[in-house]
């Protein structure tokens, strides 16, 4: 793990149960926005394996913090039961939370249930197994309380020779037990007495020790203080980081725990917004983390308060009139859907969430169309918007560096508007999609913005199925080829990225192309059963204009050497007239020309 260059760091090695005891008792605690622990049974018995092995068992990674200002909400460890009335940690647990309470459960049998049982469980060490073959999965067990017996018992345990780990957490707590089995050993197993002297004592003592003295590394960052907008903001990177192959945390999380320190609860702010925002809260499915909702609402919200939205501002954002303008940003985000999600000629054509060609885009368009709608502004800028968004998606500008560039553009926007600024700069940018080199063809399949954007442009023209003849609100148009894949691979033209190309796929309904499948282009022209009427009129709203038709009439069904050359021409002659048809309707959106010079 790296981190940023300017966070002092102290590297060092502790004792695992150390930390463990620390955790428990409440020193150590998670920041308030860590999600819920859960590691099933076996993975706890894992992690004990492990460590009675020897083998690593990953870092951990601590915030130190002031006990009475902890910068984050803090919030106990699963199991740990503090030994302050309030909860004051002295380190927060940024990585590590899963190990750290498995252990707690482990070693103090919380009655607590894991994940996959409702059933509170206890952990064993087979203490003959262990030191006879430490690599056999049973040198742990665990048992949950319908099928422990008597285990609970200490004569169970020492007839077994099953220490519970409830007794490895301090030393003190082992020597009364092993003190236990001498007595017990004495009293009913007298003839063994002298092989737990010789033999047993030493053994089991080696393997208390390796748990006892079991190290790991970990990474202790300095304090912060919560004023401080730069080492905030690097906690919250390495946040991300730590956690971008695994459970998703994001800023929205850490100024959860942050503003609950200022009495505002950011998760009951969401839950207000789903209840007044009805796209908010289909779109998100009613959680924050669904595509980052939370984040896109918090940076609405920053780019309203003229602020840069980027990590470190957000977690910075000051409490005083947060609620208000989360409220506000909720209502433009809202409002910001409802014009994507338009199939008319002023919308984005969003037919389903799965076309939007890119989320980052919505704090900009919330943004800017609240200060439209606030100041009653007229068509102009209503139309720079519209221009604003399909230049972005053209020229797939928000694929990177998204913070800066939505705090540019709005900035922008803003003094154009209210400050006799320039003209945004994006419409000088534009210039590339005005250029005769502008091509769409490489984009192959809906993770790229220009494919989404190409489906979206069919949706606002009104594509219906072929055979049906309905609008898109009315039927489930899927993507599908128009010349069918396995047409062009039988006369020559390899799958790939030159059949799958955004210029030779459209919005048709499955039944339709189960109708087209394989079938050559000027064969299923023909058909009734594909075409409800002249397929002209409805090929023209799929960007299929004469040019383009005329390349379909002329792609034959023929194997020969000759017609796999003709075939191969007619979908060449196709691609070039209906690129050249998508791409005019790209740049009309797009506020230019063909050959424009800005």
């Amino acid at each position: 793990m790296s981190l940023h260059p300017s966070m002092e760091i102290i590297p060092d090695k502790r004792k695992l149960v150390g930390l463990v005891e620390q955790a428990y008792e409440g020193k150590i605690c998670l920041p308030d926005f860590q999600r819920d622990f859960v590691w099933p049974p076996d993975q706890i018995a894992d992690l004990l394996r492990s460590i009675l092995r020897g083998y690593f068992v990953g870092s951990l990674l601590l915030l130190r913090c002031d006990r009475d200002k902890p910068p984050f909400s803090p919030t106990l460890l699963r199991g740990a039961k503090s030994i302050y009335t309030e909860v004051k940690p002295e380190l927060l647990l940024l990585d590590g939370q899963q190990r750290l309470t498995s252990l707690i459960y482990a070693l103090t049998a919380p009655d607590l249930s894991l994940k996959g049982t409702k059933l509170r469980r206890w952990f064993f060490i087979d203490l003959d197994l262990l030191t006879r073959d430490p690599d056999h999965d049973d040198i742990v067990i665990e048992r949950s309380k319908r099928d422990i017996d008597d285990l609970h018992t200490p004569a169970a345990q020492y007839r077994r020779h099953l220490v519970p780990c409830t007794v490895l957490l301090r030393p003190a707590d082992f020597y009364k037990w092993r003190d236990g089995f001498e007595d017990w050993v004495r009293a009913n197993q007298p003839d063994k007495e002298a092989i737990f002297r010789s033999e047993w004592r030493q053994a089991w003592q080696k393997i208390v020790d390796r748990v006892q003295n079991f190290e790991v590394p970990l990474v202790e960052l300095p304090r912060v203080a919560e004023d401080d907008a730069d080492a905030m903001g690097r906690v919250c990177a390495i946040f991300e980081k730590l956690n971008s192959t695994g459970v998703d945390l994001s800023v929205y999380d850490l100024l959860t725990a942050r503003l609950y320190r200022s009495k505002i609860a950011l998760h009951q702010l969401w839950e207000e917004a789903c209840d007044n925002n009805h796209l908010l809260a289909e779109w998100s499915g009613g959680k924050a983390d669904t595509n980052k909702f939370g984040v896109l609402v918090l940076r609405t919200l920053a780019l309203l308060r003229d602020l840069d939205p980027k990590p470190k501002m957000l977690i910075a954002l000051d409490p005083v009139g947060f609620e208000a303008d989360w409220r506000r940003a909720a209502r433009a985000i809202n409002r910001a859907l409802e014009i994507v999600t338009a199939v008319h000629e002023d919308g984005m054509g969003v037919f389903h969430r799965d076309w939007l060609p890119n989320y980052g885009l919505l704090p900009v368009l919330a943004a800017l169309r609240a200060q439209i709608e606030d100041n009653k502004l007229g068509e102009s800028e209503r139309r720079q918007v519209r221009q604003w968004y399909w230049c972005s998606v053209f020229l797939e500008r928000f694929s990177s560096a998204v913070e800066s560039k939505s705090r540019k553009d709005y900035s922008e926007f803003y003094k154009h508007w209210f400050a006799g600024g320039p003209a945004p700069s994006i419409f000088d940018d534009a210039r590339r999609i005005a250029s005769a080199e502008f091509s769409i063809r490489s984009a192959t399949s809906n993770a790229s913005g220009i494919y989404c954007a190409v489906f979206c442009l069919l949706a606002k023209r009104g594509a219906r199925d072929w055979q049906r003849g309905e609008h898109i609100e009315l039927q489930a148009l899927e993507d599908h080829h128009i010349f069918p894949k396995d047409y062009l691979k039988r006369h020559g033209v390899a799958p790939g990225d030159r059949t799958n190309t955004v210029v030779n796929r459209t919005l048709i309904a499955d039944q339709t192309n189960n109708k087209i499948r394989a079938r050559a282009p000027a064969e299923y022209l023909g058909l009734s059963d594909v075409f409800c009427s002249a397929p002209g009129p409805l090929l023209e709203p799929h960007f299929i204009d004469s040019p383009a038709l005329g390349a379909m009439r002329i792609a034959l069904d023929d194997r020969s050497e000759s017609g796999k050359a003709s075939a191969q021409a007619a979908y060449d002659q196709f691609l070039t007239a209906r690129e050249a048809s998508l791409l005019a309707a790209i740049r009309e959106v797009c506020g230019v020309s063909a050959g424009a010079n800005g």
